[in-house]
């Protein structure tokens, strides 16, 4: 991401030179004594007042890192260099370096370069590193035209491929760096991020290759260590993950990405006592740079440190996922048993399902009555109540249920009894607002429906969508079927789905919110999970530590949801004594099915 400054080619001269171009040339391309330049330049300038004798010197000093004097340069250049391109952008540079207020002035010098030569690649380039960040599409832009000048520059396809991961567009980012590598391979930069893209698109494997590449590159490249964590992580290889995750922190103290990652590796293996206390990293890496704690009061570090009956309570929120506030939420019937005074804060859709099915009351308030900068309460995040409590895998609070029924649900969310058979419940998709987590999480229902629908229509099952959103549009060729049910429009919050879920004899389900709410309402739950799936649910086992009513169906190959539907289908087979197969095969089922 190093910045860009093109000059023009000239010869060099044994002594300095008099022309202020050929002198900004030779102070780029050669180690120049900086006070024998400084003095020529101030020489040439006083006897001319051309300010473009100052840019020589003053990239001198940005080279040097010496850009509180490079600046004060540049402003003495000013009065004669306003048409001049390289004056604004060695400012740019100067500028960017400076940071805080001063990036507004970058990014005004780089757009006036481009401006006065719309045929820089350099400027284009630096404005794109300048605003990737917080305007990707823009940088993109900015990058493709810079390549367009000189489509042989590997620094640009390298940014231009980080742009492409950040925006999820993995293939793009593949490809993009792939092309730096041929034009320069031994960038270790370049192969981690290639490693990174990969893993991005789920080709752990491929992701592991790169980033061997860019460790033997560089052995104290720390993100290569985090990355090549991580995909091991991928890879279900948590041992293996863990030992290049520690070097990371070997490398780098403060590197919150390897502890955040170690906890993961720690939790996936069952070792709780050491993954949840790293697991507390989670808020100083970028993933979490938006989370704002709702007070500014203290965090407790031990149940000694909470506050007592009396005392103002411990407020508790939710910093993750709806499907992690419904697990985590047990952690808040630990606190009221313990007689710590707390409120708790959740997002809107969940504050009925809080208040009401896990009994809380008007100790739940919704997130968007938070003020951060007035409360001086003691806080919590949900997801650090387990090394609060000191969990172990043996000590998880795996009572069911503790989402407790209601009674009689509302005329609108009644599910009628089946005359024969049982009612099954189905999620395949997650939110697909994550691209990366859809595309890892979530099946097509016709891999499924077809298997349920010859259960239906000998009168086995009844069905009920419980999926949201554009993926139950999916439902729609088998919408015919009298006995499927599509929730989809009618569920307002997850206290109307809690109605649904609780009234079900079984719900089929990819590890979503519901998978979830199911588990905690002790309903029979058979959760779909993908190869490396997520550390909750552990390894190697169809039994969660969790919830005593879900059973796990994974897959054994990545992306394999065939293989997984064929468990859940010999399942169904055993819980009816049937062959589901053979039965949509057969005479008598196509006569129902065809009329």
């Amino acid at each position: 991401m190093s910045p860009a400054l093109s000059l023009p080619s000239y010869e060099s001269t044994p002594s300095l030179p008099v022309d202020p171009d050929a002198l900004l040339f030779a102070a780029s391309n050669s180690q120049l004594e900086p006070a024998p330049l400084l003095a020529h330049a101030e020489q040439q300038f006083l006897a001319s007042g051309d300010g473009r004798y100052l840019l020589a010197p003053a990239l001198n000093c940005w080279q040097q890192k010496k850009d509180q004097q490079a600046h004060a340069l540049l402003a003495r250049a000013a009065p004669t260099c306003s048409f001049n391109s390289t004056y604004y952008q060695l400012r740019g540079m100067v500028s960017r370096r400076l940071g805080g207020a001063q990036l507004a002035e970058a990014k005004r010098c780089y757009e006036l370069t481009i401006k006065l030569d719309p045929s820089r690649p350099d400027a284009y380039y630096n404005l794109a590193n300048l605003i990737h960040d917080d305007h990707f599409y823009e940088a993109e832009r900015a990058f493709i035209i810079s390549l367009e000048f000189n489509s042989e520059a590997a620094t640009v396809w390298h940014n231009l491929g980080r742009v492409f991961t950040d925006t999820d567009r993995h293939e793009l980012s593949v490809k993009s760096l792939q092309y730096s590598l041929q034009l320069d391979p031994s960038v270790a930069d370049v192969w981690c991020n290639l490693g990174l893209a990969w893993h991005g698109f789920g080709h752990f494997d491929k992701a592991k290759r790169c980033l061997e590449f860019s460790i033997g590159l560089d052995r104290l490249h720390v993100p290569s260590h985090i990355n090549m964590g991580n995909a091991l992580l991928g890879l279900l290889q948590p041992d293996a993950a863990i030992q290049f995750l520690e070097r990371g922190v070997e490398l780098e103290q403060s590197s919150s990405n390897s502890l955040w990652n170690l906890s993961l590796a720690y939790l996936l293996l069952g070792d709780y006592q050491r993954g949840w206390q790293y697991y507390e990293a989670r808020f100083a890496t970028k993933q979490f740079d938006s989370i704002t704690r709702p007070t500014i009061g203290s965090v407790p570090a031990t149940l000694a440190d909470c506050p007592s009956p009396g005392d103002p309570p411990l407020v508790v929120w939710t910093e993750q996922g709806i499907g992690d506030a419904i697990q985590f939420s047990r952690y808040l019937l630990l606190l009221k048993a313990n007689s710590i005074p707390f409120v708790f804060f959740t997002r809107p859709s969940l504050l009925d399902l809080f208040r009401l099915w896990l009994g809380l009351g008007d100790l739940v308030f919704t997130d968007e009555n938070l003020q951060p900068n007035q409360d001086f309460r003691p806080n919590i995040a949900l997801m650090s109540l387990p090394k609060l409590f000191g969990t172990t895998l043996s000590t998880i609070p795996s009572v069911t249920p503790y989402l407790k029924s209601l009674g009689a649900p509302p005329d609108n969310l009644i599910v009628i009894p089946p005359p024969g058979g049982i009612s099954i419940g189905i999620v395949w998709a997650s939110n697909p607002s994550n691209k990366a987590m859809y595309r890892h999480k979530s099946f097509p229902i016709a891999l499924l429906l077809p298997k349920l629908i010859s259960l239906l229509e000998i009168d086995l099952v009844e069905i009920h969508s419980l999926q949201v959103g554009s993926e139950a549009s999916q439902l729609n060729p088998w919408l015919h079927h009298e006995r499927l049910f599509d929730w989809n429009q009618k569920l307002t919050n997850f206290s109307d789905t809690a109605y649904i879920v609780s009234q079900l004899d079984l719900v089929i389900s990819v590890d979503t919110a519901v998978a979830h709410m199911a588990g905690a309402l002790n309903i029979p739950t058979w959760l779909l999970l993908p190869y490396n799936s997520d550390f909750r649910w552990l390894r190697d086992t169809d039994k969660s530590p969790w919830y005593d009513s879900i059973r796990i169906f994974r897959q054994n190959q990545r992306g394999d949801w065939p293989d997984v539907i064929n468990q859940v289908s010999e399942a169904l087979n055993l819980l009816f004594l049937l062959d589901i197969d053979k039965l949509s095969k057969s005479p008598v089922n196509n006569v129902i099915h065809h009329g």
